[in-house]
């Protein structure tokens, strides 16, 4: 008999979930209904359906967008939300991900609102997913807040995209360089300095270290191997913890090149996702409570949290970012033009796409040095290794003489 995974809430009130076995979906709620539950989620666990090793397609930084899109097509044209969610999820090939979207569309058809149908998927939809749909349906607006929303994440995907394909082939330079240096000098290097030991005299210091390191690689490569996979563990499970993330972002905010492009990456995060908030209908301290974990960096989302505190006491968003000084002048002017004028969301845009201009002509010029110095990095090492082996044949030819 499958087993289903449910979450609902009980006729007190009270959320809960937990798992149960019938013989098909529709019995599986039944049983539900009888025992006082309202699911909210109910779908097949581990011992009902196998479970897939791909992660499902919606939580896909590109897949989202599309769905979004789509719905706010279809609402927006006057469909009814059960229906739409029906047609979009017939649409995807997916099995988890259609599997998914039925259970938030039974969901709805039962009672619940969409916006409490995605909290229940929460490794699925992000936050501001729940919120902007939350606040469309409390304005009435939902189409609007919708649209909105898919401007945001296809803003954010092709940003990414952007980033990920700058870097490919950089990348992929440092991957291939690395192989064949460690090629050489685990198999090609040893063969070679092994007459020098015949010499019997001393061998030059950059042949020394050579053979050193060859000498290290050949014998404890295993050791170097478990001694890397350790500290990456150690490294992941410290990262994990919240003083971890705060180093780590706060080390990436100091690196010299770098630091730059974190900062300003996270900033426009804050001014685009804020602005997409307020815009929604949502009141600034509660979008600044969501944006806070989504700006991608410690540092700057416990300046905006302490933001939320003072904006809830009575402050202006302006006045609340004032006293940070990770917050830039410019971005707290602009908020204070755009309380004056009424139009706060347009003029965090505005700052975020300032922003995010200023990024890409930074990672347009970083990438230009990155490829050079990467070629220079690898013709410092072979040439290392061509000295080093050169050194000594010229002392052979000499004694040879």
């Amino acid at each position: 008999m499958p087993t289903y995974r449910y979450k609902g809430i009980s006729r007190a009130g009270v959320e809960t979930k937990g798992t149960l076995e019938a013989d098909s979906l529709p019995l599986a709620r039944k049983k539900l209904h009888a025992e006082g539950v309202f699911p909210l989620a109910l779908h097949e666990g581990p011992s009902g359906r196998k479970a897939s090793f791909l992660p499902s397609l919606l939580g896909r930084q590109e897949f989202l967008p599309l769905l979004t899109r789509q719905l706010t097509t279809l609402v927006g044209a006057g469909v009814p939300l059960v229906s739409a969610l029906q047609s979009v999820a017939v649409q995807v090939d997916d099995p988890e991900s259609r599997q998914i979207l039925l259970d938030v569309q039974e969901a709805v058809r039962e009672g619940a609102s969409l916006a409490r149908a995605i909290e229940t998927r929460p490794g699925t939809f992000p936050d501001l997913y729940a919120a902007m749909v939350r606040a469309g349906e409390e304005s009435g607006t939902l189409a609007l807040s919708l649209s909105r929303l898919a401007d945001h994440l296809e803003g954010q995907a092709r940003t990414k995209g952007r980033i990920r394909s700058a870097l490919t082939y950089p990348l992929l330079m440092a991957v291939v360089a690395s192989l064949v240096v460690i090629f050489l000098l685990t198999f090609v290097v040893p063969k070679i300095v092994g007459i020098f030991a015949h010499l019997g005299k001393a061998l030059p210091l950059p042949t020394r270290v050579l053979i050193a390191v060859t000498d290290v690689l050949a014998a404890g490569w295993w050791a170097l191997l478990l001694a890397a996979g350790g500290a990456t563990l150690l490294a992941r499970k410290y990262l994990a913890t919240d003083r971890g993330k705060r180093a780590r972002d706060a080390f990436l905010l100091r690196m010299p090149l770098t630091g730059r492009l974190a900062y300003l990456s996270a900033l426009s995060r804050f001014a685009r996702t804020l602005s997409t908030l307020v815009s929604g209908g949502i009141t600034v301290d509660r979008a600044l409570r969501i944006v806070a974990p989504v700006v991608g960096n410690a540092v700057i989302a416990e300046r905006i949290a302490a933001s939320a505190d003072r904006v809830v006491e009575g402050t202006t968003l302006s006045e609340a970012l004032r006293p940070h000084p990770e917050i830039p002048p410019a971005l707290v002017q602009m908020v204070a033009i755009g309380e004056e004028s009424g139009t706060l969301g347009e003029m965090l845009t505005r700052a975020a796409d300032a922003m995010d201009e200023e990024t890409n002509a930074r990672l347009t010029r970083l990438l230009s040095l990155l490829e050079p110095l990467i070629i220079l990095a690898m013709g410092g090492v072979v040439a290392f290794i061509v000295v080093s082996i050169l050194l000594p044949l010229l002392d052979i030819s000499q004694i040879v003489r």
